[in-house]
């Protein structure tokens, strides 16, 4: 509906050039000090070990095999690298930590400065790094509790899809691809100094070389390949399902009565589900163009059939030719898919006119409904095919494998020492004694409920679900006093470490079991009980805590048999307690993977929650939904129990 204000429209019109230009009440913005996740480095080394690609595939470029090269990498270069290699400024210099210095932004004064100024809005940031982090937007399941799918509920709905397609914007952003591409291109020069280093040591034992910066390229095309397949799979899927909602709406309503006119082509029911219809379109669109990350610009001397072919001159371009280059800017990109679809749906109207004429049939009233669902299905298939040009050149339509983070799960288990992990999950502690033994149990069945609903939709959960443990420890028969979390996290540092611990896969962060956790499981919210707010965000929660990196270290040196140091690093000043509670259904698939990955802090979790009414970490929301938590916050309080004071943090 080309005619309507965009007012009207529920899809936010992204970010601004210069800067983010967000403008909902609870704007704060936060450092972005990483171009890209810090652990990438590593995940490299551990292909270059063996290990497979951030998909889950397996890398076709030669890689070590012999057991006396696989660490080389990671030591330093005097302790096997043949000279000239073996003499560098740096004693400890080695291939990892150079490379770890340009992941990190750390390898020049102006870089440095870069790295540390660059800010954006806490929720962009929160999504951007999750998506790089390899993780959905958001899960089906959680989807679906949110109730998105329901047609009541698109203009959330779209602000979720726009959401992401903005962090990808955010990303393209050229103050953000220069960082990534001087990031990614200090890494290849860092494979390169050590594949001459290596292959000198190669040499002297008779065995041919091996080409580090082609695993390299290898591992980051398939890295961004996963990333933009994944979160475009997503955004199509979500969009598809909103759209067929749409349609049956659409295929009930009847004609204009006495017939459509010119000053009334539809009926006012059908102009809104049309409207919805176009902001989908919209997204598409927005999809389709800007969730890209093309390696324009990145050093590739292996790999050069990985660099997209750019046409810059679209001049009098009118969509009546496929689309089998693309322009580098993502603005213009939207623009000449739209041209192509736009042709491609006046095509495919124009021969149905022809073939109604040919045998000998009326069009149907414009406000017809299965006229207007064919036209829709029509506009669908342009921009199908439309997609397909654009992006057959990279690898969003590739089969999707089992989730990163999965993955991700399985690589651990399999390079642990002696296949020491089995399982997978968390240890939580009982913090409240103050419940009887019938009301704990309850809880119990209550939280297993709550927390094991999860792995719809998610790719690799048929293998991961059954190995996702919480082992729950009393704190009474551990001598913990009733509420000490403190006491519970010296405890845990030194428990994972142990051989009780032994076969259970954990984060830094255990789970408590305090009184308001217990109780919101004994006594959940019931949603009809809070109209105002948005379904799914009322659930029950469970606090987390997250183990000091003195008590860590400490448990370190107990485990190695070192006496720990007369002094530890002190707690930066205003720094969080390390606690966080968060929503139970997506304690698995959302926060377990976040502390896994060291893909968010706490603390920046903790910064999500606390403009939640309950002070819990919900996943990803949207300004409809921190909107309605702001203007409910008082009415929660007083009207539903268990609701601490509210108060808006910015």
């Amino acid at each position: 509906m080309s005619w309507r204000d965009r007012k009207e429209g529920h899809v936010p019109q992204g970010i601004d050039e210069v800067s983010p230009s967000y403008k909902h009440p609870h704007l704060v913005m936060v450092p972005d000090s990483h171009a890209l996740p810090l652990d990438l480095v590593t995940q490299f080394v551990l292909v270059y070990m063996q290990g497979r690609l951030f998909s889950g595939k397996q890398p076709t470029q030669p890689r070590p095999t012999d057991p006396d090269e696989r660490p080389l990498f990671c030591r330093p270069y005097r302790e096997w690298a043949p000279a000239p290699y073996n003499t560098p400024t740096i004693s400890a210099d080695s291939g990892i930590n150079r490379a770890m210095i340009a992941i990190a932004g750390m390898d020049d004064i102006f870089t440095i400065v870069t790295t540390t100024s660059t800010e954006c809005d806490r929720d962009l940031h929160h999504l951007k790094t999750r998506l790089l982090s390899g993780l959905p937007p958001m899960s089906l399941t959680r989807w679906r509790q949110k109730r998105l799918h329901e047609p009541q509920n698109i203009a959330r709905a779209c602000q979720h899809l726009s959401a992401t397609i903005d962090a990808f914007e955010y990303l393209q952003l050229p103050h953000n691809q220069s960082r990534m591409r001087k990031a990614c291109n200090g890494v290849w020069d860092a494979s390169s100094d050590f594949q001459r280093a290596f292959n000198a040591y190669r040499a002297e034992k008779g065995r041919g070389e091996i080409l580090a910066t082609a695993l390299w390229e290898e591992f980051l095309d398939d890295y961004f390949s996963t990333v933009v397949s994944r979160a475009h799979a997503w955004v199509t899927a979500r969009v598809g399902e909103l759209r067929e909602a749409q349609l049956v709406r659409l295929g009930n309503t009847t004609t204009v009565p006495g017939g459509a006119t010119m000053l009334t082509p539809v009926t006012s029911t059908q102009m809104e589900i049309l409207d919805r219809v176009h902001d989908l379109a919209e997204i598409t669109n927005n999809a389709d163009t800007k969730i890209m990350l093309p390696l324009v610009g990145y050093t590739i001397q292996t790999l050069t059939s990985k660099i997209p072919d750019i046409r810059s001159d679209w001049n009098g371009y009118d969509g009546s030719r496929p689309m089998t280059r693309f322009p580098l800017d993502m603005r213009l990109r939207a623009r000449i898919h739209a041209l192509r679809s736009k042709w491609l749906s006046h095509r495919a109207i124009f021969a149905r006119r022809d073939r109604f004429e040919a045998e000998g049939r009326r069009l149907r009233d414009t406000s017809d409904p299965e006229e207007l669902v064919e036209v829709v299905r029509e506009q669908v298939a342009a921009y199908d095919q439309t997609r397909a040009e654009l992006r057959a050149g990279t690898s969003a339509a590739a089969p999707l494998r089992d989730e990163p983070w999965i993955e991700s799960i399985r690589a651990a288990m399999e390079m642990s020492e002696g296949g020491r992990f089995t399982v997978w999950g968390f240890v939580g502690y009982r913090l409240h004694y103050g419940h009887s033994d019938e009301e704990w149990k309850a809880f119990l069945e209550a939280f297993k409920r709550d927390v094991t609903n999860w792995g719809e939709g998610v790719d690799g959960a048929a293998w991961a679900k059954p190995l996702c443990k919480v082992r729950w420890l009393d704190g009474r028969n551990l001598g913990i006093a009733e509420g000490d979390i403190e006491a519970a996290k010296r405890h845990y540092a030194s428990y994972r470490q142990s051989l009780e611990c032994d076969h259970l896969l954990t984060t830094a962060s255990f789970l408590a079991a305090d009184k308001a956790s217990i109780d919101s499981y004994l006594d959940p919210v019931k949603e009809d009980d809070q109209p105002l707010i948005p379904a799914g965000d009322m659930g029950s929660f469970i606090l987390t805590a997250r183990a000091h990196i003195n008590d860590i270290e400490d448990a370190n040196d107990a485990r190695d048999g070192r006496a720990p140091p007369a002094r530890r690093r002190p707690a930066p000043a205003g720094a969080s307690d390390g606690t966080l509670r968060v929503l139970g259904s997506i304690l698995f698939d959302d926060f377990w993977p976040l502390q896994h990955r060291n893909a968010l802090s706490v603390e920046a979790l903790v910064r999500l929650a606390g403009i939640h009414p309950r002070q819990v970490y919900v996943g990803p929301t949207v300004p409809a939904e921190r909107d309605v938590w702001r203007v409910a916050g008082t009415w929660a309080f007083t009207m539903l129990n268990g609701f601490e004071k509210w108060r808006t943090r910015s």
